[in-house]
């Protein structure tokens, strides 16, 4: 007879024993407690044969199964944020993500929060980071400004992430909507998120969205549209929806849409001046059916009972 009851009973049996560790579930198994000890002629013990009454018994903590909040925080101001958004930081044990984000939220989080702030260029470390932290057993909260699924945190952090943890995802107001806002109705109709930051999408590649959306006739919404370093993409942008549509086409141009130092500007297509604009803004170009009424930016939806009337 084996001294090792696992091989022992699986030589009998064909069976691995009940004490192995197994993953049911996906939670994982946490420390050993209590190594697996023998208990022989345990009344009732169910047998194979040769070793009937047999029972090997080994204790285990359980590791809880990490969760992952993928949190958009909205366009800045405080009661663009959503509830649900509100409820995830205060559940976090751990928070994830940019410095001047993370500022914004500390008065929201629960005493002893552990905070894993970092800067610009790190999204990728960040991503990883969170989830090393969910599968590690915490509860997560990634922060990231807007929409954490626009531009944002939310893919790469699910490039990473597996089934081993729970992942949910917060929407957020993104700074798209709060510009539109500000500027009246640009997105009444179809229209197109498109950044022009060329970091992560070569410039051939944005141009050829740009001229796809200029033939569409979409109304596009610029992210990124330009900085220090990336000076002159936007005037070329402009320049191929101007091939496409009138001079007198509306261009509305947001600066820290919904923060204390908002500002806006109402332009034209033949008008507008790049210059005006840098990382803090949001330009959006209409349609050919864009017009302003009223000082307001409006697409119209083009509802078809108007016709008659």
């Amino acid at each position: 007879m084996s001294d090792d009851p696992s091989t022992e009973v699986h030589d009998h049996g064909r069976v691995h024993d009940h004490t192995e560790v197994h993953d049911h579930g996906g939670g994982g198994w946490g420390d050993l407690l209590v190594g697996k000890v023998v208990a022989a002629g345990v009344a009732g013990a169910p047998g194979v044969a040769g070793v009937a009454g047999r029972v090997t018994v080994a204790v285990a903590r359980h590791a809880p199964r990490g969760r992952l909040a993928i949190v958009g925080l909205g366009p800045g101001a405080r009661d663009l944020m959503t509830p649900r958004a509100v409820a995830e930081l205060r559940r976090a044990s751990v928070v994830v993500g940019l410095d001047q984000y993370v500022d914004q939220v500390r008065d929201l989080l629960r005493p002893g929060t552990r905070i894993l702030a970092s800067g610009l260029g790190q999204e990728e470390e960040r991503a990883r980071a969170a989830v090393d932290e969910a599968r590690a057993g915490h509860a997560v909260a990634l922060v990231g400004s807007g929409d954490a699924g626009v531009y944002a945190m939310a893919s790469p952090a699910l490039e990473e992430a597996d089934g081993t943890i729970d992942v949910v995802g917060v929407p957020g107001v993104t700074a798209g909507l709060a510009a539109a806002a500000v500027l009246g109705a640009p997105l009444g109709h179809d229209h197109v998120y498109l950044s022009l930051s060329d970091l992560h999408t070569p410039w051939p590649v944005i141009e050829k969205r740009v001229r796809a959306a200029a033939e569409g006739d979409l109304v596009v919404l610029f992210y990124n549209p330009r900085s220090r370093a990336r000076h002159w993409q936007l005037e070329a942008a402009l320049k191929t929806l101007a091939g496409h549509r009138p001079p007198a086409t509306p261009v509305g141009v947001v600066r820290n849409a919904s923060r204390p130092d908002e500002s806006a500007l109402l332009s034209t297509l033949a008008d507008v001046d790049p210059a005006v604009v840098d990382m803090y803004g949001l330009v959006v170009v209409g349609s050919s059916q864009t017009r302003v009424v009223a000082g307001r930016m409006v697409t119209p939806r083009g509802y078809r009972w108007r016709e008659g009337s």
